[in-house]
């Protein structure tokens, strides 16, 4: 008789709808299925969003067998990186990226710890792993200096259904003053350096369109003191139409990505970062800092750049929102990248590296 094919679950911090790595997790999932293993998504009940607790399972029920494997994803150290040192299954660490702790200082002693302990922990997580997976080749650097050698690569998914809503009325009406839309997604945290973008923005309304709108979109919770800095910036430039939306929805997030004109990305820390593909997959030109993983994720695409002033920034927004040759070189390279990212077998890459 044939042994049984192990269970391959996901244990996950957290899970949200219109959150890129829970859409990516879902994605990991269904591959593992069309595999024909048993698969399932795991995290704390309390951070289950009420759209997904009915296709997730509480993370305490978790019961992982040595026949069994378990993928834990993995960028902080929270109640699931718990279960995965403690259970019995054999043992898949996906490396997300640890932000590095000193971009918290000021903003929050207690997230700056809790990043120092989970990059501390790295060493320990990965030896007691039989494998681990890193979304980005510059994770994998990280990842030696933290004396882990041995990493396989395995790029996010790109989820682009879950893009593909209609649209959130209450959103769209907000949106329905004829203004040029500048957009940025991502959580507010200091890495993201959402004030160089508040900054170029004051200068390009000034000096180029008067007519126009910053749309932030991101949960603040992870550091308020950093939220509050960044509303009172745009107080003390008085720059009007800096809009700080929060969370959004799958369908809100649809809306702000088909209501924009191009899509600024300023972090200076990334391990990968998915709403670069959003954005390119809903048609929206995009620049971004080339840092960390950004470079991976764009490819060829999009407008990258090392460090520019405020003043060049600015610039290049308004070049990019009115050269109509250069708009169509951006969104053809984007639209290759995506097609690029539509042809990934998901099943064939997991069945590869699964150890």
């Amino acid at each position: 008789m044939n042994k049984p094919r192990p269970r391959i679950d996901q244990l996950l911090a957290g899970i949200a709808d219109g959150d890129a790595t829970s859409h990516a997790a879902f994605a990991i999932r269904d591959a593992l299925r069309e595999l024909g293993y048993d698969s399932e998504l795991y995290a704390l009940p309390e951070h289950m969003d009420p759209a997904t607790r009915e296709h997730c399972q509480d993370i305490r029920t978790y019961k992982g067998t040595g026949d069994d494997v378990a993928i834990h994803h993995y960028g902080m150290y929270t109640y699931a990186t718990d279960v995965f040192r403690s259970c019995a299954a054999r043992k898949i660490l996906l490396y997300h990226n640890i932000t590095p702790a000193d971009y918290f200082r000021g903003y929050s002693d207690t997230i700056q710890q809790a990043l120092e302990k989970s990059r501390a922990l790295l060493p320990e997580l990965a030896q007691a792993s039989a494998a681990v997976w890193t979304v980005s080749a510059f994770n994998a650097e990280e990842l030696k200096a933290a004396s882990v050698p041995q990493t396989r690569l395995f790029p996010l998914p790109f989820v682009a259904s879950a893009l593909d809503r209609p649209p959130d009325p209450e959103v769209q009406a907000r949106l329905s003053a004829p203004l040029t839309t500048i957009l940025c997604v991502g959580r507010i945290a200091p890495n993201k350096c959402v004030e160089e973008l508040i900054e170029a923005f004051a200068i390009y309304r000034a000096c180029y369109n008067p007519f126009s709108r910053l749309l932030i979109v991101g949960s603040p919770r992870s550091a308020p003191k950093y939220f509050t800095y960044l509303r009172l910036l745009a107080h003390d430039l008085r720059v009007p139409n800096v809009c700080f939306e929060g969370f959004a929805s799958p369908s809100g997030l649809a809306t702000y990505y088909a209501n924009a004109q191009l899509f600024v990305n300023v972090s200076r820390h990334e391990g990968y970062c998915l709403p670069l593909l959003e954005a390119m997959h809903k048609g929206v030109p995009v620049i971004s800092r080339r840092t960390g993983g950004t470079p991976e994720a764009m490819g060829n695409a999009g407008i990258a750049y090392a460090d520019l002033t405020a003043e060049r920034l600015a610039g290049l927004m308004h070049l990019t929102l009115t050269d109509a040759d250069l708009r169509k070189e951006v969104l053809t390279s984007q639209q290759r990248r995506i097609e690029q990212e539509q042809r990934r077998n998901l099943a064939a890459e997991l069945s590869e590296l699964l150890p």
